[in-house]
């Protein structure tokens, strides 16, 4: 993966996400993107779908973003391939989307105009692609 800016996958690293309240609230913008960084209505309808933090899937997801790559493995993938990306996404840069589709075999891209929780703020939009 091409990783996203620094100093947002430093923010994001943190367990201050998880310890401190007032964190999330002031960084949501900032890590998510998109719709996140002008709709303040939309940290709340997140945090009311969110859980507490699982240590463990925390920890493994640290792991996972120090030395995992599927890359690999995308030329085997023979099934049609819909690769789903925000415009606007500071973690995972809209150039990951671009490079999955060279490398998987019969894959599109569809760009949404949003960022990392585009899942969550264009749901219907995201179910219709």
């Amino acid at each position: 993966m091409i990783r996203g800016d620094p100093r947002t996958l430093v923010k994001m690293a943190t367990p201050r996400r998880f310890a401190d309240r007032d964190y999330p609230g002031k960084n949501f913008g900032g890590l998510y993107g998109g719709s996140a960084r002008v709709d303040p209505a939309l940290f709340g309808e997140f945090g009311r779908l969110t859980h507490s933090v699982n240590w463990m899937g925390y920890l493994f997801q640290q792991l996972a973003l120090i030395g995992w790559s599927s890359l690999p493995f995308f030329p085997l993938v023979r099934q049609q391939t819909l690769i789903l990306a925000g415009d606007d996404d500071p973690l995972v840069p809209l150039v990951n989307a671009r490079l999955m589709a060279s490398l998987i075999p019969r894959s599109r891209v569809r760009v949404l105009k949003d960022g990392h929780l585009f899942l969550f703020s264009r749901g219907a939009e995201s179910a219709a692609a």
